[in-house]
């Protein structure tokens, strides 16, 4: 009898937005507090900002009103407007690990498809580096409240004109 296959550790989406691939980029990359869903956050109070540091190694967190902030990840890919890498170092239990072996990663590639047009490839993969739990993991962010929603919310506020 051949082995069954193993189950995708990885979470692909595809979606497609009515801008130019540049404002596609900024929007995802400076505007992700305007965009990303208020119940998303891991910090005790919710975020009044999102930071992705714009270069390789820079940190991707949340930060409150009062300053407070809370690691998600880094940059490992930095290539305005096509690519994007980040760690997601937010482990079962949704707190932030510095241990970069228990890392996934949140690849983006934006695909220009016409002046106006541009489609973004979206994979979050690796999520079996988590260790124990990392199912559960998948499946919060495999869920139609995980990177369905968020990615529905990014495309909804991009789109707007």
């Amino acid at each position: 009898m051949a082995p069954e296959p193993a189950p995708s550790a990885g979470v692909k989406r595809t979606i497609h937005v009515n801008v130019p691939i540049e404002k596609a980029f900024k929007v995802f990359t400076e505007r992700m507090a305007a965009w990303w869903p208020a119940t998303h956050h891991i910090a005790k109070e919710p975020f009044a900002e999102i930071i992705v540091e714009p270069r390789p190694g820079g940190r991707w967190y949340e930060r409150d009103a009062k300053g407070n902030s809370c690691d998600w990840g880094q940059v490992v890919v930095w290539e305005p407007p096509r690519r994007l890498v980040t760690t997601w170092q937010l482990q079962p239990d949704w707190k932030f690990s510095p241990d970069l072996s228990l890392a996934s990663e949140v690849a983006l590639e934006f695909i220009a498809e016409g002046p106006e047009a541009t489609r973004l490839e979206f994979e979050h993969r690796h999520l079996e580096r988590h260790g124990a739990g990392w199912q559960e993991v998948r499946k919060g962010v495999d869920s139609p409240g995980g990177w369905t929603a968020v990615l529905a919310q990014f495309a909804e506020a991009v789109n707007a004109k």
